[in-house]
């Protein structure tokens, strides 16, 4: 679900001469470098070599002390920077940028690329699936095994985060001018895979709806409420990734206390991706709330919550919140006017799927990977809301909650997240191939 841009960092060629790499781990580690991960097969490919690169990097780690282990005059890896470099000047007045790239280093570098090529993966995989058109007789539930995989794509990338975490454990006292990851990095990488995890709940229930409303106009899910308090809780947590990303960003072009320098992603479009997917995420909570609401026979607020979301996926601008929609200060409550005023206006026009300005909207400006169910949420939305319109005008008359104040008020409950089984971090040199019959609960991915 969440690709973020720049990612993941791929190899890019050793600079300098290193007797701690044999040349068959050489040679394996040149076939990574500069690869180009246009396609899912691209992907796959690409991250079995680099466990089998990891492997092998890891067996010569248990004979020396890998954070006092250099393998590189440069930072081989690409989308990757490092704070405050130390700069010599040779006699041709040309930087020389002074660099120890540890096997330490290396380790985790392809540790955290391998977790972000599953996410991506994952992502590719949850695209595929939710494009399935289910068609009577088939039922939604003879897909569960496709679901489930893109679940325990999430969960791995999730254990070769751990794994990376319990190298950092080990890491020793660092010399002068030694690299260490930003500490910070891991535990942000870890909230964005445990948000798709979550996300991709969302997602199946989703796909499980419009096949319904496909066959018979109706709404099949019964856990409404509960799936709109994961999509809050998916926003609250996105929240908490964008602090922890300002830390990260405020840490760059700093240096450690023990001036270790940091090693940071690259961070560029970060925030603004973030800030699009809070948005796409709110769209869901709308949505289930929304039906929740209409089952329980308040239409009224239904239709508020529906007009909310398709707002929070069409708006070029974050919606105002209901309390800056009401202030006093007049050069603020006019833009806010004008601004309410235009959402309006988009609210009317928006009456089948062909209304959906994908190519100039906000959502398609980044890099990573554009959501086919973004398309598909949009439709139930514009759905719903004629179906709930029509109903409202013509049966119930109940007064219809302005899309302004969702979030003010009892309509917008507190966020919970669906439990999962546990997460083992990763071991090398340990395969375990499971047959399909060997895990528990068949047919329940989380």
């Amino acid at each position: 679900m969440i690709v973020l841009p720049n990612t993941p960092p791929v190899p890019v060629q050793i600079e300098g001469s290193t007797t701690a790499l044999p040349a068959q781990v050489l040679s394996l580690r040149t076939s990574l470098q500069n690869v180009k991960l246009a396609t899912y097969n691209d992907s796959i490919n690409y991250v079995v070599n680099l466990e089998k690169y990891l492997d092998s990097i890891d067996q010569i780690s248990d004979g020396v002390d890998a954070s006092e282990t250099f393998v590189s005059s440069n930072i081989p890896w690409n989308h990757l920077s490092k704070t405050k470099f130390k700069q010599f000047f040779n006699t041709g007045n040309k930087k020389i940028e002074s660099v120890r790239w540890s096997l330490m280093n290396e380790l985790i570098m392809t540790s955290l690329s391998i977790s972000l090529i599953y996410v991506r993966i994952a992502s590719d995989l949850l695209n595929s699936t939710i494009d399935t058109d289910v068609e009577p007789p088939a039922k939604a539930e003879e897909y569960n095994e496709s679901w489930k995989q893109v679940m325990n794509l999430y969960k791995k990338s999730i254990s070769f985060l751990m794994y990376e975490q319990s190298l950092e454990s080990k890491q020793g006292s660092f010399s002068e001018g030694a690299l260490k990851i930003n500490p910070v990095l891991i535990p942000f990488l870890s909230k964005i895979s445990e948000i798709c995890i979550q996300v991709s709940i969302l997602a199946k229930y989703l796909w499980i709806n419009r096949a319904s409303i496909n066959y018979n106009e109706q709404v099949t899910t019964e856990n409404n409420a509960t799936l709109a308090k994961v999509a809050i809780f998916c926003v609250n947590e996105l929240e908490a990734s964008q602090k922890l990303l300002e830390s990260l960003l405020h840490s760059t072009g700093k240096k450690t206390e023990a001036d270790n320098e940091l090693i940071n992603l690259d961070y560029r479009d970060w925030e603004d991706y973030l800030s699009l997917f809070k948005r796409y995420i709110s769209a869901y909570a709308g949505l289930f709330l929304a039906i929740q609401n209409y089952r329980d026979d308040k239409i009224g607020n239904a239709l508020g919550l529906i007009r909310y979301s398709l707002l929070a996926l069409q708006s070029k601008k974050d919606l105002p919140p209901s309390s800056t929609l009401h202030k006093k200060f007049s050069f603020q409550k006019i833009r806010n006017k004008v601004q309410q005023r235009s959402q309006e206006n988009v609210l009317q026009s928006l009456n089948s799927i062909s209304t959906l300005d994908i190519k100039r909207s906000a959502f398609n400006d980044k890099s990573g990977i554009v959501l086919n169910d973004l398309a598909y949420l949009y439709d139930q939305l514009i759905r719903l809301n004629l179906k709930f319109t029509s109903e409202n005008d013509n049966l119930k008359y109940q007064d219809v909650v302005h899309w302004s104040s969702v979030g003010s008020d009892s309509k917008w409950p507190i966020g919970c997240k669906i439990p999962v089984s546990n997460i083992e971090p990763y071991e090398v040199h340990k395969s375990v191939e499971k047959s399909e019959n060997e895990y528990a609960g068949r047919g329940s991915y989380f």
